[in-house]
């Protein structure tokens, strides 16, 4: 009868209070499970208990009672019937009258729950603890532990909660009192932020399946604890087991927000969406989770890249929206789902709603930052002004926020787009490039160095360049930071170092279009240098590889002038014709001028006049090299191209100051207008030929000219005066003999024209003149040209005079002295 007492009350102690509670959350205070609470402290809860699990009575009769047996049975009679207080003085007795009696554990934990019942806690854990300490292997034990758990944990002494219901859940033989006391100290450790212990006791309360009221609150638990620990894969499969098992909605609730959120960070929105909605459609769903699960379906949709039906979902669900954080981050994804549609202006009235709705916010500073961004993309004017706004705005309450990092970066390029390096430079100084997504701080340390480079910054920009090619020297940029820092070290008059940059480039980077640049500036290096057979090679390799190269021009030059500083004329004159060709705006005139001596280098007629036609048709204010130009005219006039001669003749005077032209220059352009006939042309030029020209040989040679033309305008008198003037000063050898002769052709002349005039004494006279004019060359000259003429005209006067025999001697003597005079007219 004892024993089947004692398990009743066992087992009914046990189970006192055994029940699932709900999930602590924010700063609530849990109590231990097996407590309840009334008016004053807490006491134990008691819960029904199922029969079928009671010890069976015993089948054998009573034996006659001892007196120890009768005051033990006595009190329990008293403490069944709920006087607490008397029971306790009979449990008190017993234990005082019969301190080894077989009862004493049990009469110990009874006075602890009279006490309990009474409020008077403090007594009682001294009982509790006795039968655990003094009886650790009797059957109230697991009952006086659990009893001492659950009062040191609403003391808050959470450890020795968690050892005394590891004690009951060591020692109980009963099923559900060990899941009990196993659920118990995992809120303890829970309390104590003791995840691993706190896992470790959860996985004893899951692993029973059957028959457990406290599965579903564990599952819920050590969820919760692998969602905390970033064990996202242990936590899912906890929630869907209870989505499967539980019938209860809270729970259920609580699951489905929980595994859709995991669903939704595991990057399967598929899954997480009909978990969302199934939270949103169970009545017991809280604010909060409902709030969640709107947001989360919204992220999930994000996710998805479904970017309208997040822009749809939101607009739909606005109004139903609980206060609080959640519509900022709503409205947060409705402006990045725009952003993503590229509906950038869009993007920017959500960033602003967010903004202005909730200064200060979280959601409001991303959302500055997007708008920010937005601008960019939009390629705002402001976006300077803008992302400079940005960073001040917030530099203050959020200085090591990345946003502030990449505002500063647009505001770089930016500046960097608009080609304003200077402000540029600047700004990617501000930006901490170490502070970066990975992928943009190679990127933004070249356009920094190349921002530097431009500002003129050239010292900072080595150092800018030289870090970079450090820092990343493999990338793709590399040959392009070579040779930028060759430009700067060029800049900065280090020539040897700029050099060895470009080289470098040419070497490792033989194909790319920074090998394309570095050609280049070998080659105006050599050109600085004077180095001509360098500056060659570099341009000549240049054409070669590259030759749509908008260089190629400059090259071109390069190699026509190295050509020509070695007189190498033959390779200089078609290196220039390129050069004017490929870049005719940059090269003709610098070109022209180097093809031009040249071509008067290599004494070539034909190509120095087609250069000069080409040039002057191409610019009419070319500048041909007169002395260039001189010769070509006298040239052509020793080759008796006369009309050639005159036009270029012509570019080497300088009408306007004729006293600033070469005076041979006047007289044989004089000669060469005489000899097409172009009179007065002849007469202009010869003029300005002999306003400057000392009596002498070679003027008497102008006014011969002169006289000529005149008796080719008919001006007979006129051209008569000029010879005597020649006549004048020219008294003996050829300048004479040519100004008679002119002076015999005046005088026929002027024969002829009396004669035509019907004056034929007038006219022989004129005739007779002429003869005699002709007679002192043809007779005392001795020219292989005058003679000849002289005597020819001579016998022609003589002739027109009547004088036939004697005209008829000087032919003889002509033909026997010149045999091949007139044979070629």
């Amino acid at each position: 009868m004892r024993r089947q007492d004692l398990s009743r009350h066992l087992l009914c102690f046990c189970l006192i209070g055994v029940a699932a509670a709900p999930e602590l959350t924010g700063q609530e205070v849990p109590r231990a499970i097996p407590v309840e609470e009334d008016e004053q402290r807490p006491v134990p809860k008691a819960i029904p208990v199922d029969p079928t699990v009671l010890p069976a009575q015993p089948a054998t009769p009573p034996k006659p009672k001892s007196p120890d047996q009768d005051l033990f049975d006595y009190a329990t009679m008293i403490y069944e019937r709920g006087e607490y207080g008397l029971a306790a003085q009979s449990y008190g007795q017993y234990l005082q009258n019969y301190p080894s009696g077989a009862e004493v554990p049990l009469a110990l934990f009874r006075v602890g729950e009279c006490y309990m019942k009474q409020n008077q806690l403090k007594v009682a854990e001294t009982y509790y603890l006795e039968v655990v300490s003094r009886y650790p292997n009797s059957e109230g034990a697991p009952s006086a532990a659990y009893r001492l758990g659950a009062m040191r944990f609403n003391a808050r002494d959470f450890e020795e909660s968690a050892r005394q219901f590891a004690f009951c859940e060591t020692k109980s033989t009963l099923p559900q009192v060990r899941l009990a006391a196993a659920y118990n100290r995992a809120r303890a450790y829970q309390m104590l932020n003791d995840p691993k212990r706190q896992s470790a006791a959860l996985l004893s309360v899951v692993g029973v399946k059957t028959d457990n009221p406290y599965r579903e609150a564990a599952l819920l638990m050590l969820g919760t604890v692998y969602l905390a620990e970033d064990k996202k894969n242990e936590a899912l499969p906890l929630f869907m087991d209870l989505l499967k098992e539980s019938k209860d909605n809270a729970v259920l609730s609580e699951a489905s927000v929980k595994a859709a959120v995991l669903q939704a960070e595991t990057g399967k929105p598929e899954e997480a969406i009909p978990l969302f909605e199934r939270a949103l459609t169970i009545p017991e769903t809280t604010p909060v989770n409902r709030g969640i699960a709107l947001v989360g379906i919204v992220q999930a949709l994000f996710a998805k890249g479904d970017y309208d039906a997040v822009i749809d979902q939101y607009h739909r669900n606005s109004g139903v929206l609980p206060e609080g954080d959640i519509r900022p981050k709503m409205l947060l994804l409705v402006g990045n789902a725009y952003r993503m549609k590229k509906s950038y202006a869009r993007a920017v009235e959500v960033y602003l709603m967010v903004e202005q709705g909730y200064p200060g916010s979280d959601p409001a500073f991303e959302a500055g930052y997007w708008k920010l961004y937005c601008f960019y993309l939009l390629d705002d004017r402001q976006i300077g002004d803008f992302a400079t706004e940005f960073i001040q705005r917030n530099l203050q309450s959020r200085p090591q926020h990345e946003f502030i990092n990449l505002a500063r970066l647009i505001r770089a390029d930016f500046y960097f787009r608009q080609s304003e390096y200077d402000k540029a430079a600047d700004s990617y100084s501000d930006v901490q490039t170490d502070r970066l997504p990975e992928k943009l701080q190679p990127g933004t340390l070249f356009n920094k160095a190349w921002a530097l480079a431009e500002a003129s910054r050239h010292q900072d920009a080595i150092g800018a360049f030289t870090q970079f090619l450090a820092d990343y020297p493999a990338h793709e940029f590399k040959p392009k930071a070579l040779a930028r820092r060759g430009l700067a070290y060029r800049e900065s008059k280090d020539l040897p170092k700029a050099v060895g940059d470009f080289q470098r480039v040419i070497k490792e980077f033989t194909n790319s279009d920074a090998a394309e640049i570095s050609y280049l500036q070998l080659g105006l290096i050599a050109m600085e240098q004077r180095d001509a057979k360098a500056m060659v090679a570099a341009f000549e390799m240049l054409v070669q590889k590259y030759p749509r190269s908008q260089a190629a021009g400059q090259a071109w030059y390069g190699i026509g002038r190295g050509y020509f500083d070695q007189k190498d004329w033959d390779k200089a004159v078609p290196a220039l014709k390129k050069a004017i060709e490929t870049d005719k705006e940059n090269n003709l005139d610098r070109a022209n001028q180097m093809l031009l001596l040249a071509l008067y280098a290599q004494q070539n007629v034909d190509g120095l006049s087609a250069a000069i036609d080409d040039y002057r048709k191409a610019s009419p204010n070319a500048n041909v090299p007169p002395n260039v130009v001189s010769w070509l005219g006298l040239k052509l006039y020793d080759m008796k191209l006369y009309a050639r001669s005159t036009k270029y003749l012509s570019l080497a005077t300088t009408p306007e100051a004729p006293e600033n032209t070469d005076p041979r220059v006047w007289n044989y352009l004089g000669m060469a207008f005489l000899e097409i006939q172009n009179y007065e042309a002849s007469i202009k030029a010869i003029d300005h030929f002999l306003a400057v020209t000392p009596d002498s040989a070679v003027k008497a040679r102008g006014l011969m000219t002169k006289g000529r033309a005149l008796l080719g305008l008919g001006k007979i008198d006129e051209a008569e005066k000029v010879a005597q003037e020649g006549l004048s000063f020219a008294k003996d050898g050829k300048p004479q003999a040519l100004l008679l002769i002119l002076e015999g052709d005046v005088a026929l002349a002027a024969g002829k024209k009396l004669e035509s005039e019907g004056d034929a004494n007038a006219a022989l006279e004129k005739y007779k003149a002429a003869a005699g004019k002709f007679m002192f060359p043809a007779q005392f000259f001795d020219d292989n040209e005058l003679t000849p003429e002289a005597m020819d005209k001579a016998a022609q006067a003589l002739e027109k005079a009547g004088q036939a025999e004697k005209a008829a001697e000087f032919r003889k003597l002509l033909k026997e002295k010149y045999p091949g005079y007139g044979a070629g007219k």
